[in-house]
């Protein structure tokens, strides 16, 4: 049977952020692959009565459906705090085999990358599109976002499922020595450390030029999920 991807999107974001992802692990037929909007992110949702335990809570639920369809192998994929949603849920369950952190943000808010970008005159882009989000939300929701990793932040060190950690090194959002911590509190046997050079916080957005490189980071977590020898080869500390 076909092993069963499951991709948790971030914080006041949706599946469609990462879409790119999706499609491309799609065209591999070991792989079907699932996503979801998380409660309270839908624009006609009402974000404060939204609490951080339904996000976990919902995640569950989407795991148990596809243990249920039969999946005894689940690729858990998180993006910022997906990736902390997936290190939450992952060792409640033996299904899950792997897990893939993207930026996961058990600790956040950059001020150093933010400024170098400041004094480099970098293109407010990714700033504008990541604060606009969190501006169109209300305080109580985005502090639920903060109780979320405040109260779930200690469990990283029951996490056993082999890992693929991915930290951006020019995260706007996320310091670059999350990653580093994320990889000595995880207790797995088989686990690895990525970074994606000059990468921001959102490793799948942009415009048609960066589909190279979007494809070349999709590839790279498509053959960790694959494993195997191939995998040992190409892992890199930097991509």
């Amino acid at each position: 049977m076909k092993k069963a991807v499951l991709i948790v999107h971030g914080f006041v974001g949706s599946l469609y952020d990462n879409e790119y992802l999706m499609n491309y692990l799609e065209f591999d037929h070991k792989f079907d692959v699932f996503a979801y909007t998380l409660p309270g992110h839908h624009p006609c949702y009402d974000y404060q009565k939204v609490g951080y335990q339904a996000w976990i809570d919902f995640t569950n639920k989407k795991i148990q459906e596809l243990i249920s369809h039969g999946y005894k192998s689940i690729y858990l994929i998180g993006h910022s705090m997906g990736g902390v949603l997936a290190g939450i849920t992952s060792f409640n369950y033996k299904e899950v085999k792997k897990i893939v952190f993207i930026n996961a943000a058990y600790n956040y808010l950059n001020l150093k990358q933010n400024k170098i970008d400041i004094l480099t005159n970098k293109d407010y882009k990714d700033y504008v599109e990541v604060f606009d989000r969190v501006f169109h939300t209300s305080i109580p929701f985005f502090l639920e976002f903060v109780k979320l990793v405040k109260n779930n932040y200690e469990l990283l060190n029951k996490i056993k499922s082999e890992a693929l950690i991915i930290q951006s090194d020019a995260d706007q959002v996320l310091p670059l020595e999350n990653g580093k911590i994320i990889y000595e509190k995880i207790s797995s046997k088989e686990k690895y450390l990525t970074y994606i050079k000059d990468g921001r916080h959102a490793v799948f957005e942009g415009n048609e030029i960066e589909d190279e490189r979007k494809k070349e980071i999709a590839e790279y977590i498509r053959l960790f999920l694959r494993g195997g020898y191939k995998w040992k080869k190409i892992w890199k500390e930097k991509i």
